[in-house]
């Protein structure tokens, strides 16, 4: 018997992680496309050269989904498999994901695998996985995982905090007004997650006054917040990160902190700067 945690790539899990006995993991990428030029996001891509080359174009970019297949050969691979996917409302991920368990089922009917659709990206799937980890580690069955699972994806946040919005507004992700008007007034967004879509909630001018209205929306909405873990990711700016993280640490003494650097996908989106922070 083993045990499989697959995520996609937007999930900005590295593949270090610590896995119980018996647990294995796998990244499945999905891949950025910038004016003709393929851009897979797996170990040992160079993101900075990608995200010259979309500030470079004035063609067109995207992203694409892992297909079926990819998941197919994950799955293949395990007895019991978690599978974490981005937001179903951002990406295909998800269905691709669920064609996968199907086709895998009917050749192997007596293997386990969950399909969980994170409503979010980022921290917030490594979260989930941290927890599937745990649960495994302790004993649970599938089904006890699943539930559990589902349960304390009720009670994750995440937020995010951009200075750039160009691909989340060509993409159809936030308004390009709310862009348009961002960037000409040299603002940062704050962003958060609504039924898996995007919402925009602060701008806010400075970085300062940013970070400090995100601590303020973090402690009201988790009263338990010093008791949290909080994955914060950032796209080439470890100095804000870590100023958070310091900022954190003093308003919530106790609290966890794990800074992780974004992938493509994520980067993708998220541009230069950009802090992504899940708890």
């Amino acid at each position: 018997m083993n045990w499989k945690i697959a995520v996609d790539s937007s999930s900005d899990l590295q593949e270090g992680m610590d896995c119980a006995p018996g647990v294995s993991l796998s990244i499945v990428p999905l891949t950025i496309q910038v004016d003709g030029m393929s851009f897979v996001d797996a170990p040992g891509l160079d993101i900075r050269s990608m995200m010259d080359a979309m500030r470079a174009t004035s063609g067109a970019t995207s992203s694409a989904c892992p297909s079926p297949d990819a998941w197919v050969s994950v799955f293949e691979e395990a007895d019991y498999t978690f599978a974490i996917t981005i937001s179903s409302n951002l990406s295909g991920a998800y269905n691709s994901a669920m064609i996968a368990r199907d086709i895998v089922m009917e050749k192997y009917p007596d293997k386990k695998i969950a399909v969980i659709d994170s409503y979010a990206t980022s921290g917030q799937m490594i979260l989930l996985a941290y927890k599937i980890n745990e649960l495994i580690a302790e004993g649970l069955s599938f089904e006890e995982i699943i539930h559990a699972v589902e349960e304390y994806n009720k009670t994750l946040h995440i937020y995010f905090t951009l200075s750039s919005f160009d691909n989340l507004a060509k993409n159809g992700r936030m308004p390009k007004l709310v862009g348009v008007l961002a960037k000409k007034l040299k603002m940062r967004i704050i962003g958060t997650a609504e039924d898996g879509r995007i919402a925009v909630v602060h701008k806010c001018r400075g970085d300062q006054s940013t970070l400090m209205t995100l601590i303020k929306d973090m402690k009201e909405s988790c009263p338990d917040l010093a008791s949290r873990h909080v994955v914060i990711t950032h796209c080439f700016n470890q100095k804000l990160a870590l100023t958070l993280q310091h900022l954190l640490e003093a308003e919530v003494p106790g609290i966890r902190v794990t800074i992780l650097p974004t992938h493509a996908l994520t980067s993708y989106y998220a541009e230069d700067s950009g802090l992504i922070l899940s708890y």
